[in-house]
């Protein structure tokens, strides 16, 4: 995985950095430029060492002001190149500076698409759009982006892709497909969350020189609508978080979780979850499950313990007996899941609610305390907050923030680039595998954070914890048995090696 900065900014928070350093540079921020150029030459080098051409797509803001710093240094070392722009830069703008800077030197500017037949360079710098789109590209640099995504050539973005929205991840319409996004000053959350994941190749962050951890948490005054401070998180960053075992450890010290769920037709649920709270180490646990689906669990888990649901009795000794509860794989949405979740809530310690549980609270009958965690889906979250699955991935992380507003605990927005929030911090965990696009991945989610609630890490540390092992179990699963066919029961042996920090 990527070393990348922890600290993620949004674009309106980069713009006031630049403002604050423009006071301090005679009013602009061309040295930041030449700067941005000088990275983007440095990573095509150390990326395509046996480069020979480089095509440069030049818009007519700072993006393409980056570009044109890169094309002076082609120019300057002998390199082959060619620089397309549709227009000039703004006069007097720093991006118009750097340009006259490249004509300066001899350097050329086309203004039409070369045939495609003209040939294909090696390298493709994508400056054509920075991180002010909010909407998708209009022609004709529609068709531009088009005509780089239809060569061959290592493509490098600068900042980010053309068409992405470096704030929400979102592309609306036509967006470059690089193969290493170099982003400027500090990493964008659009690059770590939705549809963006499939457009930035690798990403890089270069500083620039400047020290953007003193700004961290401090932006609060923008005209944004979130201001939680943002925090980018992998597996190699919770290894540190991981539960410990004392020699003298027994089961009862790493934790009881009971597990709610498995109506009629749906034991496969709660068994997943239960084999993932088992993988993450806890040390006992008892799935409460309808009674038809008693036998085939105690034969295909034995390590688990079972109580059927529907025994009254049964099920509360057995949330007396518990230290963690989670509620919701398989639950269906009758009117008993209604009843086990209603008893659910009533329960004293931290409560992980996912699924069918979630699908009830949506219903708005339900009371909630600050110990629940939520773990949604875009459909669930949509059904949660009232909104379309579509409209919660327009914007992922202010969906998580919305539905941590509304609901209180903690809130885990599953999908490409996970978005967890407390109310206190958003943290975008950069794990996870298209080898996760199956059923019972979330199932078996819920229940290591189950394990890990119960082997005593905090709600948060918990959360974010078992995000990035489950994501990390995914991606290695996928890389060594196929993307494709990958069941969420293959990912448990890989959670068992990474919670014991064996990636």
């Amino acid at each position: 995985m990527s070393n990348l900065s922890h600290l993620v900014f949004t674009s309106a928070q980069i713009r006031a950095i630049e403002r604050f350093h423009a006071k301090e540079h005679d009013g602009h921020c061309f040295d930041l430029m030449e700067e941005a150029g000088k990275s983007v030459f440095n990573n095509i080098k150390s990326h395509c060492p046996d480069f020979h051409d480089v095509w440069v797509f030049a818009g007519s803001g700072n993006n393409g002001g980056d570009g044109y710093i890169v094309a002076a240094l082609l120019l300057d070392a002998g390199i082959s190149h060619r620089v397309f722009a549709l227009n000039k830069p703004h006069p007097g703008s720093e991006a118009a500076t750097a340009c006259e800077y490249f004509l300066s030197l001899g350097g050329k500017i086309e203004h039409a698409l070369p045939e495609i037949n003209d040939g294909c360079p090696d390298v493709i710098v994508d400056a054509l759009l920075g991180t002010g789109i909010k909407s998708a590209p209009r022609a004709p640099i529609d068709e531009w982006i088009l005509f780089i995504n239809r060569t061959r050539a290592y493509t490098v973005a600068v900042d980010v892709p053309s068409g992405v929205n470096a704030d929400t991840g979102t592309v609306e319409g036509d967006c470059v497909k690089a193969d290493l996004t170099v982003c400027m000053l500090a990493l964008k959350p659009g690059l770590l969350t939705g549809d963006a994941v499939d457009y930035t190749g690798e990403v890089t962050v270069e500083s620039l020189g400047v020290d953007v951890s003193v700004f961290h948490g401090k932006l609060t005054d923008l005209d944004e609508e979130i201001h939680l401070p943002l925090l980018r998180r992998s597996y190699e960053d919770i290894i540190d978080d991981l539960p410990h075992r004392e020699k003298t450890a027994n089961k009862g010290d790493c934790g009881k979780v009971l597990i709610i769920g498995g109506a009629k037709g749906m034991g496969g649920a709660a068994r997943i979850c239960a084999q993932g709270a088992l993988r993450a180490g806890a040390g006992l646990v008892k799935v409460a499950t309808d009674s038809v689906n008693i036998n085939a669990l105690n034969a295909g888990l034995p390590e688990a313990m079972t109580v059927d649901f529907n025994d009254e009795e049964a099920l509360s000794k057995a949330l007396s007996w518990a230290d963690v509860t989670a509620i919701g794989p398989g639950l269906s949405q009758n009117e008993k899941a209604r009843k086990l979740l209603e008893l659910a809530l009533s329960f004293d310690g931290p409560v992980v609610l996912d699924a069918d549980a979630l699908n009830l609270i949506a219903t708005g009958e339900f009371s909630l305390s600050d110990k629940i965690i939520m773990t949604p889906h875009p459909g669930e979250a949509a059904r949660l907050l009232g909104l379309t699955a579509d409209e919660v991935n327009y914007d992922r992380i202010k969906s998580a923030v919305m539905l941590q507003r509304k609901y209180g605990g903690i809130v885990l927005l599953k999908g490409a680039g996970s978005v967890i929030c407390d109310g206190k911090r958003i943290t975008l965990v950069q794990e996870g595998s298209p080898a996760m696009a199956s059923g019972g991945m979330g199932d078996l989610l819920t229940g290591i954070i189950a394990a890990f609630l119960g082997q005593d890490l905090t709600p948060k540390q918990a959360t974010v914890a078992a995000a990035c092992v489950h994501g990390r179990a995914g991606e290695l699963a996928g890389r060594d048995g196929g993307i494709v066919g990958t069941l969420a029961t293959d990912l448990t042996s890989y959670v068992r090696a990474l919670v014991n920090g064996r990636n």
